[in-house]
């Protein structure tokens, strides 16, 4: 979960120069869950490509998005541990 957190906060740092990130957190007791959000004020993700950046070695196409590196793995692992965990 550690490796979770650390993949969508990293993602929210490189693409969010200003603004803010916010990390709320709480149990779902309908579902007696813990639900954590993470959301930022950054330069977004193309609707097109919300599905396809979750599969492994995609990123979002934009030239001005390659300029902070990574391979594409991140979101992909995130979404499998997540998916153990249900």
């Amino acid at each position: 979960i550690t490796q979770v957190f650390y993949n969508i906060l990293t993602n929210a740092c490189k693409f969010c120069t200003h603004g803010s990130i916010t990390v709320d957190a709480g149990i779902n007791n309908a579902r007696d869950k813990l639900e954590v959000s993470i959301t930022d004020t950054g330069v977004g993700i193309n609707p097109e490509s919300v599905k396809r950046i979750f599969e492994p070695f995609e990123q979002e196409s934009n030239s001005s998005r390659r300029n902070f590196g990574g391979i594409g793995l991140g979101l992909a692992i995130s979404k499998q541990v997540i998916k153990l965990h249900e």
